[in-house]
C-alpha cells in the first residue's frame, strides 16, 4: 500500500485525479443549472474551477498566518472545489439568471477537459504498465 502511493505520487496521477473530480463536479453543477433553466427564481450555480486547478501549477512562495488585521493576506490553495452562485442578472425571460447558451457552451469545454484528462491519465497507466512489464503491451 506504501509502495504504491510513492509510485504514485512521483506521477501526474494525482494531479489528473483532481481535474477529473472537478470536471465531474462541474458537470452535475452545470447540468442542474440546465434542468432549472425555467425554474421562477432559481439561482445559477457555479464552480471555482479555474482557480481550482491553478491551484496546482502556481504554488504559493511562501506560507504565513495573519494574527493582525494589518498583516498582508497570503493566498492559500484551494483544497477543494466549491460550488457557489453565480451574482449575475437575469436572462432574458427574466425568469430567473440561467443563460442556457452559456450554459452549453460551458458543458462542452467542461467534456473538452474530462476528455483531455481521461487521455492523460490513461497515459500515465500506460507508462506505468511499460515500466513494470518492459514492454508496450
Amino acid at each position: 500500500m506504501f509502495l504504491d502511493k510513492v509510485v504514485f505520487n512521483k506521477t501526474k496521477v494525482p494531479v489528473l485525479n483532481a481535474v477529473l473530480d472537478v470536471t465531474q463536479l462541474r458537470q452535475r453543477v452545470i447540468a442542474n443549472n440546465i434542468a432549472n433553466v425555467s425554474t421562477k427564481g432559481y439561482r445559477k450555480k457555479d464552480v471555482h474551477f479555474q482557480e481550482y486547478l491553478e491551484s496546482f501549477v502556481n504554488k504559493p512562495a511562501v506560507a504565513g498566518k495573519v494574527d493582525d488585521p494589518r498583516h498582508i493576506l497570503i493566498p492559500k490553495p484551494i483544497a477543494n472545489p466549491e460550488v457557489y452562485e453565480s451574482a449575475t442578472g437575469v436572462n432574458d425571460a427574466g425568469i430567473n439568471n440561467v443563460d442556457i447558451d452559456r450554459e452549453m457552451a460551458d458543458l462542452a469545454e467542461n467534456h473538452l477537459f474530462f476528455n483531455a484528462g481521461q487521455r492523460l491519465i490513461r497515459g500515465q497507466f500506460d507508462g506505468l504498465r511499460k515500466a513494470i512489464t518492459g514492454r508496450s503491451r
